[in-house]
């Protein structure tokens, strides 16, 4: 079986909400589609993204650069594939090449699930079927105290048993009340995490992390910028509440340096920015080779998978992003998910919602 055909497209889907974080403000979803298909007429299809920029530049990549190179490939040399994308633009490797990889990369394992006949997650291991899901949608910095309690109780009544909340506020006794607030209406029980979106300096991160602790934060996630491993790691020895990161590292190298440092408790790959499942995978065995747990980042319907998949995974994070172009959007129940039973991701786009959010 060969590869004769990818097509990719990109559409410029608008949140479902406001969105804003710390440092940023989410304007859109850029979704990179790539399907892959082969001589025997089956597809794979795989997807990627950025938050509103990039978009376009990740897909000339693929179209120009990547597809040239596995045109011809048997799509079962999954790692084959990966690594001849990785060195044929090694060159210009950053923050797009991986999204322009994992389109392509997702769909060839989608591809292969289908081909043997098995849910993806089975595939890549098949841990377990259902997973916990945490609600990150009602916790967006733009929102008040009183539209972030509610949106907090509402999650909980739904089955959620983890809330997350974006601080970062400029004055630090708002941070702190926000967070103990919504720590007073979910109850004692329910897990509570908090993002600052790599806001703070290594400077204040110390001290605004300690007025946290006594509201039991079960993972404070992106304290400071990505590059500053010792920082982190510093602070990680100076606070009892577990340091979360990975969104914005795109190798299993990057990874590897957090680990090496003790820098880092609890990994989030985004497998739309490390280059997709093939180095995921590799990135959740560092995970497991340090006895630390993984808790991806984003793409819930996809990262679905790839936590069941493991056994270390604790959550994977409720933002329905996707919702709007999906055939099925995917249901949770009780703050569950359970896993599809059919060949391949699962994961079906609906194109004629999709035209309305094409770019050209």
């Amino acid at each position: 079986m060969k590869i004769t055909r990818i097509d990719a497209a990109l559409y410029r889907i608008p949140p479902l909400r406001p969105r804003k974080d710390a440092i940023q403000t989410f304007s859109a979803m850029e979704l990179l589609l790539a399907e892959v298909s082969t001589e025997e007429g089956m597809t794979g299809v795989g997807y990627s993204y950025t938050i509103g920029q990039g978009g376009k530049a990740a897909r000339t990549l693929l179209d120009e650069d990547l597809a040239p190179l596995i045109l011809g490939e048997d799509p079962a040399n999954v790692e084959r594939i990966w690594q001849k994308m990785w060195w044929g633009i090694h060159a210009v490797i950053g923050g797009i090449s991986p999204v322009a990889m994992a389109a392509v990369d997702i769909a060839l394992w989608d591809l292969k699930a289908k081909k043997a006949g098995l849910p993806l997650y089975k595939l890549l291991g098949g841990y377990r079927d259902r997973l916990p899901v945490y609600n990150t949608e009602g916790g967006w910095l733009n929102m008040s105290l009183e539209e972030i309690k509610e949106e907090a109780v509402k999650a909980v009544e739904e089955g959620f048993t983890g809330i997350k909340l974006k601080v970062g506020k400029e004055d630090p006794r708002e941070d702190v009340k926000r967070v103990g607030e919504v720590r007073k209406v979910i109850g004692d029980s329910i897990k509570l995490m908090v993002d600052v979106n790599q806001k703070w300096t290594s400077t204040e991160a110390i001290s605004r992390g300690k007025q946290l602790e006594e509201f039991n934060i079960f993972w404070l996630e992106e304290p400071l910028p990505h590059e500053d491993i010792r920082g982190h790691a510093v602070l990680k020895a100076h606070l009892t509440v577990p340091i979360a990161l990975g969104e914005s590292l795109y190798t299993k190298q990057a990874f590897k340096a957090y680990l090496e440092q003790n820098a880092v408790s609890i990994l989030q790959p985004d497998v739309g920015r490390v280059g997709g499942i093939t180095e995921w995978m590799k990135i959740a065995a560092l995970a497991e080779a340090w006895n630390l747990p993984v808790a991806p980042h984003f793409l819930m319907e996809i990262h679905f998978h790839l936590a069941a998949a493991i056994p270390h995974a604790l959550y994977v994070e409720y933002i329905p992003q996707l919702d709007p172009v999906l055939e099925e959007p995917f249901k949770i129940k009780g703050g569950l998910f359970e896993l599809p039973q059919v060949p391949g991701h699962g994961i079906k786009f609906d194109k004629d919602k999709l035209k309305a959010y094409r770019v050209n």
